[in-house]
C-alpha cells in the first residue's frame, strides 16, 4: 500500500468491497462468485502484455444479440472509491501507478455532470475487488476480438440487495452479447 502526504492523506478513502457485493480479494485460478454468477480470473487469451483476465463459469445468453446493448444481463459492478476529478490528479502526481484502472464514470451515456464535477473509480482489483478490473479491451487486439461486455453509467444505487447499504450512483457491467462457459470478457476502451 502507498503512503500519502498533505491534502492526499486526508482525500484517500477507505473502501469495503461487500457493499457492491465485490470480494475483499480476487483469487487467481479459482472460480469465484460474484452477484449470482460464477467467474474465474486467470491468464488472458491476449498474452503476458495484457496480464489476466475474467472469464465467465457459465452460459450468459443475451436474447438478442444485435439489439440488446445497454439492455443486456447484468454481469457485476465497476466497483471501488469514488473522487472528484481534481483529487484524482492529486493522487497520480503522488502515485503515478494508480492510473490503470481508473473509470471516469461521468464520461458514459446517461451522465449529467460537468466535465469540471467529473467522478474517476479506483477500480484496482488488489486494492478494490474490483472484478471488472481485469476485463481486456478489444482495443489493438489482433486478430480483433468482438466485445461481449460493456460499462454502463447508472444515476442512482444499484439493485437489491446492494442498493439498501450502497446509495451511489455507479457503473455496472452488462452483457452485450451471449458469453459461453470458458469464455473471456472483453470491453471496448483506450488504454495506456
Amino acid at each position: 500500500m502507498c503512503e500519502f502526504t498533505g491534502k492526499c492523506a486526508n482525500i484517500i478513502q477507505s473502501w469495503n468491497p461487500a457493499v457492491l457485493g465485490l470480494l475483499d480479494s480476487l483469487p487467481y485460478d479459482e472460480e469465484v462468485v460474484v452477484w449470482g454468477r460464477r467467474w474465474i480470473v486467470k491468464t488472458s487469451t491476449l498474452g503476458e502484455r495484457h496480464g489476466y483476465g475474467v472469464y465467465a463459469c457459465e452460459d450468459i445468453v443475451v436474447e438478442d444479440s444485435t439489439s440488446c446493448r445497454r439492455e443486456g444481463p447484468t454481469l457485476f459492478p465497476y466497483g471501488g472509491p469514488i473522487y472528484k476529478r481534481r483529487h484524482w490528479n492529486m493522487i497520480l502526481r503522488q502515485h503515478p501507478e494508480w492510473k490503470t484502472f481508473a473509470l471516469e464514470m461521468d464520461t458514459f451515456a446517461g451522465s449529467t455532470r460537468r466535465h469540471s464535477d467529473v467522478r474517476v473509480i479506483d477500480g484496482d482489483p488488489i486494492r478494490s475487488g474490483n472484478i471488472a478490473g481485469f476485463i481486456n479491451s478489444t482495443v489493438g487486439t489482433r486478430p480483433k476480438c468482438k466485445a461481449n461486455c460493456e460499462w454502463v453509467f447508472v444515476e442512482g444505487p444499484p439493485p437489491a440487495p446492494y442498493g439498501e447499504t450502497y446509495h451511489e450512483d455507479h457503473c455496472l457491467v452488462l452483457a452485450t452479447r451471449t458469453i459461453r462457459l470458458g469464455d473471456e470478457l472483453f470491453t471496448h476502451y483506450e488504454w495506456n
